[in-house]
């Protein structure tokens, strides 16, 4: 069966590798020259490094994500934890959850116990666990309402629990769901320890989409980018293919400026995977007001800001850091994530839900990295900074909001052949790049049940009109 993926991120990929392991032929328009989507990455012209559209995490829980990739032999890239442990500078020193091996949730216990916080917060703490492992999911409230209700204090929210959520959710508690928060402390924190580790790369998120690209195409997949998607043809209340526009891929080509090429993917079946914003246009005009793609414009975007930073010396001697009561929330050495230690040293600075941050000037941003690491690392004092790049992501993820959980779709639409991807989608998970792969994979399988039915037309000649044949 003929299938057209719109969207080469995490969720469109995961889309097309799954159908092509199903034996369906399947193309995959991406819109831009590179994959990745939100979770991509660019080589610096100046320092020649990977530099990642804001540094992107996984935990060991992402199974569905961890088994993509090494279902493509790119295990290589991954740079997990032994145990988890997270740590945190302020100006008190340095202070870690460091978890042990024992069985969930006693290695969050144990790691609680060794943290500097006080008391009533440790205990707070187990409070909320506890709400968590055998109290009802808080369907409808925000994360600051099912913290009230479970007991915690100013302290522990600032200690603890809002750096985590604004990690998590990219929301602030007071507008972010609650019953994301309490999805993700289940499957993280109280199944198995070996969930809660951090998983890193060793190389910028574009070298795995890369990777991943070469497993699909390697079974017969077929990637075009810079293949714009511009309208879901139908024929009646079926799916008939998706149209688009090339852009030129060779630099001779841009160079020489010749315009865009229109095209026809001929399509039994469709999956979108683009954010929730993209998708009203692509959809055929008497569908874009009605249900259940009428809301999609209520479902808003949250802003993420990332600062890189190249420094003379080694001032930050830990991979990852938490950096509390300041504006830019998490440190990360890339350079020894990429297995480079010394000088120069790549230092990159994550705000998350960058409300605030992120209409101020490139200049007003570095300066709140730089006084962060003045503020808390001596070391810092003689160090100069050599490089910087500030990088906007105006709508990282959407809004997760709990109004925003009533307006998340499904796989399954009413348009026949039609299905969506994308953490946006009901996945019960917040935008995750584990929710966006779990997306992608469901979609997939819903195709493949569609087909196993009967779905598509037996025969159908080729539609497109710049000589693409049926497989394209």
């Amino acid at each position: 069966m003929r299938v057209v993926v719109v969207g080469g991120g995490f969720a469109g990929l995961t889309a097309a590798i799954a159908l092509q392991e199903r034996r369906h032929d399947v193309v995959l328009l991406e819109r831009r020259g590179v994959l990745g989507g939100r979770t991509t990455s660019f080589r610096d012209a100046v320092t020649g490094e990977d530099v990642d559209n804001g540094t992107h995490l996984m935990v060991g829980a992402y199974t569905a994500t961890l088994d993509l990739v090494r279902r493509a032999s790119a295990g290589d890239l991954l740079l997990p934890q032994p145990n988890l442990k997270i740590e945190w500078v302020d100006d008190d020193g340095s202070t870690a959850l460091d978890c042990p091996p024992f069985d969930a949730p006693l290695h969050l216990l144990a790691g609680l116990l060794g943290l500097r916080v006080p008391l009533s917060v440790k205990l707070q703490a187990l409070r909320l666990g506890l709400a968590v492992r055998f109290g009802r999911a808080p369907v409808g409230l925000t994360l600051a309402e099912y913290f009230q209700r479970t007991g915690q204090g100013e302290a522990a929210r600032r200690l603890l629990w809002d750096p985590l959520a604004l990690a998590i959710l990219n929301e602030p508690p007071e507008r972010a769901s609650a019953v994301l928060f309490h999805r993700v402390y289940q499957e993280a924190f109280l199944r198995d320890h070996r969930a809660s580790r951090l998983v890193f790369l060793r190389r910028g998120w574009g070298v795995l989409f890369e990777r991943l690209a070469q497993y699909f195409e390697g079974r017969g997949g077929v990637v075009r980018r810079g293949a714009l998607a511009e309208a879901i043809e139908l024929e009646g209340e079926r799916v008939r293919g998706v149209r688009y526009s090339q852009r030129a891929e060779d630099r001779r080509d841009v160079q020489a400026g010749r315009e865009p090429e229109p095209g026809l993917a001929p399509a039994d079946a469709v999956v979108c995977a683009v954010p929730a914003p993209a998708l009203s246009p692509l959809l055929p005009p008497g569908w874009r007001g009605r249900p259940p793609f009428a809301e999609l414009d209520r479902l808003g975007g949250s802003p993420i800001v990332s600062v890189e930073m190249w420094l003379d010396r080694v001032v930050v001697d830990r991979p990852m850091l938490g950096l509390r009561d300041c504006e830019v929330e998490w440190v990360f050495d890339k350079g020894r994530l990429f297995g480079r230690e010394g000088a120069p040293q790549h230092l990159a600075f994550i705000v998350s839900a960058a409300y605030q941050s992120a209409p101020k000037k490139n200049g007003q941003l570095v300066a709140v990295a730089e006084a962060a690491l003045r503020r808390y690392f001596p070391e810092m004092a003689d160090a100069r900074v050599e490089r910087t790049l500030v990088l906007r992501e105006p709508e990282a993820t959407f809004a997760s909001s709990p109004e925003a959980e009533e307006l998340r779709l499904g796989a399954t639409t009413p348009i026949d052949g039609l299905y969506l991807a994308g953490d946006w989608t009901n996945t019960g998970l917040p935008a995750t790049i584990e929710g966006a792969v779990r997306s992608g994979r469901r979609a997939a399988e819903r195709v493949d049940t569609w087909a196993a039915a009967g779905g598509p037309v037996p025969e159908r000649p080729p539609l497109s009109p710049s000589g693409d044949d049926a497989r394209s």
